[in-house]
């Protein structure tokens, strides 16, 4: 749950890197929720997506299957269909920046804990954090002793995962750490439509591995450098995505009649150096990352036998390199002053190739040869795009806390960063247009201004003020009408007031924070009068603004209640008239039916016309409740051993998915789920026995919602895991 579910039940003692100094959680007047590897184990949280309920204002939802969208707050990522958008919260491995939102497909492997920071993080993160951090901290190389771990879990769907570590100290001043895990399950979904040949074709599968190697040197008390690498592939059939108007009632039946196809292939190493120089600490922290993906998708989501024809996209590549370098100083001690500076460079190689099938003959080809020419493209061939883009950012930030009484202390942080972005982007319909050459150059300053009054040593209040900064970029167009050929960044506002405290003998914690966003110039995805030409813009102004709390009471040493609650709301302000793609798709049927092309000047007249005005309109990915309320209890058996048991019901409010509040269209409904675990230590073993049953009641709630920008606009839902019962041993040593 929100909280550590160790065996000590020691909440307040979590060690958090927060805002890159260490602090708990209690004593960083920041609204954080730290979720240790216990409690990620125990509620089956294997990867980001299955974080829904466990922190406050959290959302995570899928984007056309591969890529995640995560939002904080109601700040997320409204234009993913974009190469060039960034996401607007940001996710870390050992505060290395994830960059590729496709990244964030793969697995925890070998965490120590996962931290959320919610609001703008403008000061020691920068761009791309307007709506917070997820940082996930990985276990690191001991030099104490030989140690390790070997987990097998079995399940349904033929799930089979195993994980091994091992941790070896080399020398005095040498160790290495090593996991490895294997993960396969059978899809959670059925598709329906193919041929005898594909057998039990199930999406929403799961075959993958996961590697990471960490290497420890601390020659001197003084200087240590830890060098890692870690490296995940999954080659699978992909997301089971529903058309809502599939004929086939059954959400874990899909009709598509197009195997659909999903690799992703992510590699990471850093190195993390540091010298403590007495009065401060020298960190630099270097990585390289790149990630390939491969997607195969039935767009129509449809069997042909209801349409009439075909939408498919044989070929979706995208591929992103990220060299990045930070050096940072910080203060050690206790002193009244306690500060960051340092300097940040990111540079960025994003490409993406499309390639899409259009048509109505019953049994079309899919065959292809790269790279495509007049001479060589199908028959069938509808849209192709070719886009390369660079991205080179740099800053530099500050940011100190100084105690001005025993109990009263400020922070003030700034930050400042330069963002240039070079794009080409090649297009075809029906035939090749030419390639667009574009650029952005960018200056922000960003920052945090903080006060914080200890009421007493377990109570604290504090009030801050911050702003967020997310980068524009170019569109993945060459024609449009209206769309901008290039996007405006993003600006937060935030407004916080928030509390922690501790009571009965730190028995109880509550902690909650109030705030409002000036949410300036939101991206999203906007749809052009010409087909296929749509882009990213921007809505000048949305209001955000909610409440939230957190809490644990350890009613006796064995059993313990925790549990989350957020209210969020918020509308889109002033006049502001846009093009929906759902109303402009059904002007393209219908021009259709009358005999016109997507390209004749009748159709892109016709699409014009439906525009629609979002003021007053509700901000996407922002459910008005959600939260989740958990029960853990630990039972001594004699000689037995220790049973403990945890129980948990989240619980996430239904939300508008676009900005555009298109009807029931645009409405991702409610869902409850209720997960139990059961962990057995026999006495005097290093085993643990486990049972995991998540989605006890097997309800078939919608996780997200995406309506396809491109293509034959169609609408699918994406539903969370059905009723899985896993069944684990593990050995430590």
């Amino acid at each position: 749950m929100p909280a550590s579910a160790d065996s000590n039940f020691a909440e307040s003692d979590i060690v958090v890197t927060g805002e890159k100094q260490e602090t708990t959680v209690q004593r960083a007047p920041i609204a954080i929720t730290a979720i240790t590897a216990d409690a990620l184990a125990q509620s089956n949280i294997t990867q980001l997506i299955d974080m829904n309920g466990f922190v406050p204002g959290l959302t995570i939802a899928n984007s056309g299957g591969f890529v995640r969208v995560v939002s904080i707050r109601g700040v997320g990522y409204e234009a993913s269909d974009n190469l060039s958008a960034q996401p607007g919260t940001s996710f870390h491995i050992d505060g290395v920046y994830i960059v590729s939102p496709y990244a964030l497909q793969q697995d925890f492997l070998d965490l120590q804990r996962v931290e959320v920071l919610r609001g703008p993080q403008g000061t020691v993160f920068g761009q791309s954090a307007t709506g917070g951090i997820i940082n996930a901290i990985a276990a690191k190389p001991s030099l104490d002793a030989l140690s390790g771990s070997t987990q097998l879990e079995l399940g349904n769907y033929d799930l089979v995962r195993g994980t091994a570590t091992l941790n070896v100290p080399l020398t005095d001043t040498l160790a290495v750490r090593g996991t490895v895990q294997r993960y396969y399950h059978e899809g959670f979904a059925r598709q329906t439509g193919l041929g005898p040949s594909y057998g039990r074709y199930g999406l929403d599968d799961a075959d993958r591995i996961s590697t990471k190697l960490s290497l420890l040197w601390t020659p001197t008390e003084r200087f240590s450098a830890q060098l890692t690498a870690q490296y995940f592939n999954a080659d699978e059939h992909g997301a089971a995505q529903k058309n809502v108007d599939d004929p086939d009632l059954d959400p874990r039946r899909i009709s598509q009649d197009y195997p659909n196809e999903y690799k992703l292939d992510f590699f990471l190493t850093y190195a993390d150096l540091r010298y403590d120089m007495g009065f401060a600490t020298l960190k630099s922290l270097t990585s390289y990352q790149t990630t390939r993906n491969h997607n195969q998708i039935d767009v129509d989501r449809l069997h042909h036998a209801n349409t009439g024809a075909y939408d498919a996209q044989p070929y979706w590549n995208n591929s992103v390199d990220a060299i990045s370098q930070e050096f940072n100083l910080t203060s050690n001690g206790n002193g009244p002053l306690n500060y960051i500076l340092g300097t940040y460079f990111l540079y960025q190689k994003l490409g993406q190739d499309i390639l899409e099938y259009r048509g109505t003959d019953a049994n079309p080809t899919y065959n292809l040869t790269l790279p495509l020419t007049f001479a060589n493209y199908p028959y069938n061939l509808d849209y192709a795009l070719n886009s390369r883009q660079k991205r080179y950012s740099y800053a530099a930030f500050a940011q100190a806390k100084y105690k001005l009484a025993d109990r009263i202390s400020a922070t003030l942080g700034l930050r400042f960063s330069h963002d240039d972005f070079k794009s080409s982007n090649s297009t075809l319909f029906d035939i090749f247009g030419p390639t667009v050459y574009a650029k952005t150059k960018e200056d922000a300053l960003t920052g945090k201004a903080e006060v914080d009054f200890e009421l007493t040593s377990r109570n604290m209040v504090y009030a801050s003020v911050s702003r967020g900064y997310k980068p524009g970029g170019v569109s993945n167009n060459s024609t449009p009408l209206l769309v901008p050929l290039t996007y405006q960044p993003e600006y937060v506002w935030s407004y916080e007031f928030g509390t922690k405290n501790r009571f009965a003998g730190d028995r109880i914690t509550l902690n909650g924070a109030a705030f409002f966003y000036d949410y300036k110039d939101l991206q999203y995805q906007m749809e052009d009068p010409i087909a296929y030409q749509g882009g990213v813009s921007n809505v000048p102004k949305t209001r955000i603004w909610g409440a939230e709390a957190e809490a644990t009471v350890e009613a006796t040493d064995n059993l313990k209640f925790d549990g989350n609650v957020t209210y969020l709301n918020g509308e889109l302000v002033g006049d502001y008239i846009t093009l929906d793609p759902s109303r402009a798709h059904a002007a393209t049927l219908a021009a259709a039916a009358l005999g016109y092309g997507p390209f004749d000047a009748y159709t892109i007249a016709l699409r014009a016309t439906q525009t629609r005005n979002t003021n007053g309109n509700k901000p996407p990915k922002l459910p008005k409740w959600q939260g989740a309320v958990g029960v853990t209890h630990r039972l001594e058996l004699g000689s037995l051993g220790t049973l403990k048991s945890h129980g948990e019901l989240i619980y996430r409010g239904k939300f508008q998915y676009r900005i555009f509040n298109d009807g029931a269209r645009d409405v991702v409904p409610s869902y409850t789920q209720v997960n139990a675990n059961f962990a057995f230590t026999p006495r005097d073993t290093n085993w643990t026995i486990g049972l995991t049953v998540s989605n006890i009641f097997d309800k078939a709630g919608v996780a997200s919602r995406y309506s396809n920008p491109f293509g034959s606009f169609t609408t699918s839902d994406m539903y969370i895991p059905p009723r899985q019962i896993i069944g684990s041993m593990k050995y430590e040593f």
